[in-house]
């Protein structure tokens, strides 16, 4: 029986925050079948259509979160898993991972939901899973979480 052992790129774009215990049965799923290699992916968003998008004027914003998915890299090499960081600045963030997941050698997207919003927030809202599910050519995985 010759089985062959393939690796599977999952970009997993962070915000603020993860839930560990979600994202680790979710890998672990995955990782039956295939090894993962998992990149951490932020998009720093450009506030206005008028500034520049180079990346020295984000040095700081970049710095932070590079920071911020060091430990969250760290974690996931302890639990068994190859991970790398990867900071972008983009125009939108859906635009950002969009063009991430659609230009890189992906096979899974794994993004996290918050709760929907209710009421009058709910109107103003712009839900960046439904817009890279609406554009991304790859598989999307939503994990919600309760914050």
């Amino acid at each position: 029986m010759n089985e062959e052992y393939h690796e599977a790129m999952v970009l997993l774009p962070i915000s603020t925050f993860i839930d560990e215990e979600r994202l680790i049965k979710a890998l672990h799923a995955l990782s039956i079948f295939q090894k993962l290699k998992v990149v951490l992916f932020h998009v720093v968003e450009l506030k206005s259509r008028t500034s520049p998008v180079e990346a020295e004027f984000f040095r700081k914003h970049i710095d932070e979160a590079k920071k911020f998915l060091g430990k969250i890299k760290d974690w996931l090499t302890n639990q068994g898993y190859e991970a790398l960081i990867k900071v972008v600045v983009a125009r939108s963030i859906a635009e950002g991972i969009t063009y991430e997941a659609n230009s890189g050698d992906y096979h899974i997207v794994i993004m996290m939901k918050r709760k929907a919003r209710r009421g009058v927030k709910k109107i103003f809202h712009k839900s960046i899973s439904e817009a890279v599910i609406k554009h991304v050519k790859k598989l999307v995985l939503i994990i919600p979480t309760d914050f």
